[in-house]
């Protein structure tokens, strides 16, 4: 039966039923939400036309990737430093990864029969390296990770934002998710 991923760690009664999860630590807003396929690929595609299906495999078939659109605005006077790579999903159990790098989709788009150089048109569409986030001006992106193998133990998902630094200081923040039936 399809599931569909809902905000928030667990089920609770009555809950608004979105797919957008939020937080907030030390003036710094993150959200994000779970895209579908077609989503993302309109995403690429908006950023640079023609790019949308680029990490399609053999006879169009869609990449094995779990995407995020994932938003981070600093409302602090102070600089916010993020380093994508300190991003890691926990699923179930022995399920923890880190988003998919640049590298790493170059490799995948090598397996693909691409050359890798059709990266650089979306490059700036993704998250990969090292941002310094200034008061009011929100960045918003794509994370990747690779495609999650169905579960039956997994009852939730997170992402955690396993470090991030305003000024000096470092902050943590989490964003979850739990699985519903579709009715």
């Amino acid at each position: 039966q399809p599931m569909r991923m809902i905000s928030g760690a667990t089920c609770i009664e009555g809950e608004a039923k979105t797919d957008r999860s939020i937080a907030t630590n030390q003036g710094v807003n993150f959200s994000a939400r779970p895209l579908e396929v077609q989503e993302w690929e309109a995403v690429l595609e908006k950023h640079s036309p023609g790019s949308g299906g680029l990490f399609r495999g053999a006879g169009g078939r869609p990449a094995p990737f779990q995407v995020f659109l994932f938003r981070v605005e600093n409302s602090n006077p102070q600089l916010v430093r993020l380093q994508p790579g300190n991003i890691v999903r926990l699923g179930g159990p022995n399920e923890e990864d880190h988003i998919l790098d640049y590298t790493d989709l170059y490799q995948y788009l090598l397996g693909t029969g691409k050359t890798g150089d059709e990266l650089g048109a979306v490059r700036d569409a993704l998250y990969d390296s090292g941002l310094i986030l200034e008061s009011g001006k929100p960045e918003e992106r794509l994370l990747l990770y690779r495609e999650l193998p169905p579960s039956k133990k997994r009852k939730a998902i997170m992402l955690l934002i396993s470090s991030f630094q305003v000024a000096a200081e470092t902050y943590q923040a989490s964003l979850a998710w739990h699985y519903e039936k579709v009715k």
